[in-house]
């Protein structure tokens, strides 16, 4: 099935649907037997997968249709949004990964005058533990693990939240006060997804960059709608 997004740029978004893998690598096939529309014939094509693990059942079923599967560049689709986020809003020094995130959590869970706050009273009241025993001084450090495996899923899926937050909306929330702290000043991913989005989502607005002429997408399923969004600008430079 193929569907013209109404639009007035000229976009090429194709719509395959089947509840079988081996179906829809058939039809992948197909497609991508000849170059697309203006590619150069030695640019390799771009595939979105849901995780790495399917690249190598992807790759032999396709040469098991040609006898050969070549000059294919394997993206998950967090991969392909940093690499259209890199060449349209510029590299990010500091992403705040959930690595990132755990240290600088870490830092403020960890610092006396910020716990103090009367919003972050009952993390602080965790942090301290019982009366009768001294605190754990691990309970910091795995708190912050949580926190930022929250804040990565956050900047995937609630980017208003945190672009409200960053802005000073909920003063007395305890996630909103730490998400502050660890985002200050620093162009992180959810705000560099909505200046992306900001320049080019629109029609008639100017046409993003370093985007390949096909890319297609192959079982890929929960996508958040963010990464969907910026994964639908491909059509307005090449086929989708």
């Amino acid at each position: 099935m193929r569907l013209t997004m109404p639009t007035a740029t000229p976009t090429d978004f194709r719509l395959y649907r089947s509840n079988s893998l081996e179906v829809l690598a058939g039809v992948l096939a197909d497609a991508l037997r000849d170059p697309a529309p203006g590619q150069p014939l030695l640019a390799p094509d771009t595939l979105l997968i849901p995780q790495p693990a399917m690249r190598r059942w992807l790759q032999a079923t396709l040469a098991a249709e040609y006898g050969i599967a070549a000059n294919l560049e394997f993206l998950t689709p967090g991969e392909f949004v940093a690499r259209a986020l890199d060449a349209n809003v510029g590299a990010a020094a500091d992403d705040l990964d959930t690595a990132s995130l755990q240290w600088r959590l870490y830092a403020d869970l960890t610092d006396p005058v910020l716990c103090a706050q009367p919003a972050l009273a009952r993390i602080a009241a965790y942090l301290a533990g019982p009366a009768s025993q001294a605190p754990d001084p691990l309970k910091p450090w795995t708190l912050a693990g949580e926190l930022a495996g929250v804040f990565e899923k956050y900047q995937a899926w609630r980017r208003d939240w945190l672009l409200r937050w960053d802005d000073g909306a909920d003063p007395d929330d305890p996630q909103a006060i730490l998400w502050r702290r660890v985002a200050r000043g620093r162009m992180h991913r959810a705000r560099r997804i909505q200046d992306y989005l900001d320049r080019f989502e629109a029609p008639g607005q100017a046409l993003p960059a370093g985007l390949p002429a096909r890319l297609s997408m192959f079982a890929t399923l929960n996508v958040s709608p963010d990464v969907l969004r910026v994964i639908a600008t491909q059509a307005r430079v090449g086929t989708l």
